[in-house]
């Protein structure tokens, strides 16, 4: 399983960049006043994470923490415009602002590039005392820079240290979470871990969410109109409706097996899942926002390293494939050829372990 967070082609030329431009963030860094922590009134704290929708769903820990920490400051979190509302709804930070930077889908478009930059400055307007960026991607770090925090914590694993007044080193073999704690520890933030909580095992559904944002990321259709028909065989089988799963029901449909859809918005899929028994899905937000309500879950994973990103809770199963991948794949981490190794028979197998366990463990 690939262990890396990032290509390695991409850290090569991104640290070659980050020494290239050395010079003139030097120079300017040399005229920015320093900061020390103990002497600095903190008011307010930024963090950065606007990436896809279970990257802020794991930092949610790491934002309790921090507000813990300094309860008296306003704690402004940037992610992406799709979890801004969700993220509202549940209160994870003082200030939420949703924003859609363009290098998270490689889009090189002029403009979208000078909004980003044009948005940064606005954040200046903020004073921001101390900020995170937990990503460790040069190009985030230049962003977090350009909002001139008075004290800024991140990783320099793409290059870009000096975009930090406290640069650290990471670990490409943590879990994502435990990176984030890492940094947030470095100012007397205590760990919360969501593993210690009570799981929740409700009386709904087995709720079946194919969505992935990424199709090297999905269990292919044909696996789960499969499972979908061994399991409503013991269990009431409800679908989560995206994009992706829209064939997968309009096929169950078709052949009048009897399921739920749910159809509806982040905010409303949220509260749902709340009174639900179990899920399954692909490497996605679905599993991480089912560890945030303390609902069981069975992520599948295909090539990528389940112990970098795998939804933490008291109770979550992986299931992945039983060999280490030797397929040729256009991406360096994700294989779709892997997801479909693993089979309808290992996956039903064991969610029916796992819920029989479930069952005389509450």
């Amino acid at each position: 399983m690939e262990s890396r967070l990032y290509n390695a082609r991409y850290v090569y030329f991104s640290r070659l960049l980050s020494i290239l431009v050395y010079p003139y963030f030097f120079f300017i860094n040399i005229f920015k006043k320093k900061y020390s922590l103990e002497e600095l009134k903190v008011k307010n704290i930024l963090v950065t994470e606007y990436h896809r929708i279970g990257d802020v769903i794991i930092i949610a820990p790491i934002l309790k923490s921090i507000k813990n920490k300094f309860p008296n400051s306003n704690l402004i979190l940037i992610c992406n415009k799709q979890v801004a509302h969700l993220a509202n709804h549940l209160n994870l930070a003082d200030e939420i602002i949703g924003l859609e930077v363009p290098w998270t889908n490689w889009d090189w478009s002029m403009k979208k590039w000078f909004l980003a930059y044009s948005f940064s400055k606005k954040i200046r307007t903020k004073k921001i005392d101390l900020a995170f960026d937990f990503k460790g991607d040069f190009r985030n770090s230049w962003f977090l820079w350009k909002m001139n925090p008075k004290i800024s914590f991140g990783y320099d694993h793409t290059g870009g240290g000096y975009f930090f007044s406290n640069p650290q080193k990471m670990s490409q073999k943590t879990h994502q979470q435990k990176r984030a704690f890492n940094l947030v520890k470095k100012v007397g933030c205590l760990n919360i871990s969501f593993k210690k909580i009570s799981f929740r095992f409700n009386e709904g559904s087995l709720v079946v969410h194919p969505g992935a944002i990424d199709i090297r990321r999905a269990w292919p259709d044909s696996h789960w109109i499969q499972f979908i028909k061994r399991m409503v065989k013991h269990h009431k089988i409800s679908v989560v409706e995206v994009e992706s799963s829209k064939k997968i029901i309009k096929k169950l449909k078709k052949e009048s097996f009897s399921l739920e859809v749910f159809s509806g918005d982040l905010i409303e899929y949220n509260e749902w899942l709340k009174k639900q028994k179990l899920i399954v899905a692909p490497d996605s937000m679905a599993g991480h926002l089912a560890a945030f309500n303390r609902i069981p879950s069975i992520s599948i994973f295909g090539s990528q390293d389940p112990t970098l990103t795998r939804p933490l809770s008291v109770k979550s199963m992986i299931v992945a494939p039983d060999q280490i991948c030797n397929h040729r794949r256009d991406h360096w981490r994700l294989c779709a050829e892997c997801m479909s190794s693993i089979n309808v028979e290992k996956v039903y197998t064991r969610a029916r372990t796992f819920i029989k366990n479930l069952k005389n463990q509450r």
